[in-house]
């Protein structure tokens, strides 16, 4: 709950003509500078799917909080603060990225994300495929892993019905019992992306 707050306070729109942003945007932005510091802004605006302008704007505001530092013409990197969010960040979340599994859709791009432990916040995926779409996804697929079974909570149980897409699932993306596991389809690998970190988000 307290980097789902951090993020939404980064995205409250301060007073006089700035550019409106979602939470998810810095958690994106955070990721991304944790992946790839030092970044530039030309290239995190590439990175991002933002113009240069709105990246300027989303560092001063991650600056403004102490979670990035700017080093000169190399760009941008995470503050101490920050690498201690990025850390604690990567202790629920393992970003799994663009996947082949053969999905139950045509979707060009998939998107992969495990959100560690948190199968009990999931009922039926509704809430997580609702942002995912939201954020720009097409389709999101929600499952969760219990004690050695992959499910679709509420609707079915893969392990028994699909064991084959199943199986090629747990082998691939590994997840652990108690992880939820989201895949978000889109045209686009961005699109993909923000779906399933818009998803995961709700998760935090």
């Amino acid at each position: 709950m307290r980097i789902k707050r951090l993020l939404e306070s980064l995205a409250a729109k301060p007073p006089g003509p700035q550019p409106t942003f979602q939470s998810l945007q810095f958690l994106e932005a955070l990721l991304t500078i944790g992946r790839e510091a030092p970044i530039g802004r030309k290239r995190l605006s590439e990175k991002l799917g933002l113009g240069e302008g709105a990246v300027r704007t989303l560092l001063q505001r991650l600056k403004a909080e102490s979670l990035i530092e700017v080093i000169g013409r190399g760009g941008c990197v995470l503050s101490e603060k920050g690498r201690a969010l990025i850390s604690e960040l990567e202790g629920k979340l393992r970003d799994i990225g663009s996947t082949t599994l053969k999905l139950p859709w045509s979707h060009p791009e998939n998107y992969a994300i495990i959100v560690k432990g948190a199968a009990h916040l999931v009922r039926r995926g509704l809430e997580q495929r609702d942002e995912a779409i939201k954020a720009g996804a097409k389709a999101l697929l929600v499952l969760t892993y219990v004690d050695g079974r992959l499910l679709m909570p509420g609707i079915s149980d893969i392990t028994s019905e699909k064991p084959d897409f199943a199986l090629q699932l747990i082998e691939e993306l590994k997840p652990e019992s108690g992880d939820v596991i989201l895949i978000a389809g889109a045209s686009h690998p961005i699109e993909a992306k923000r779906g399933a970190l818009a998803a995961a988000q709700t998760l935090l």
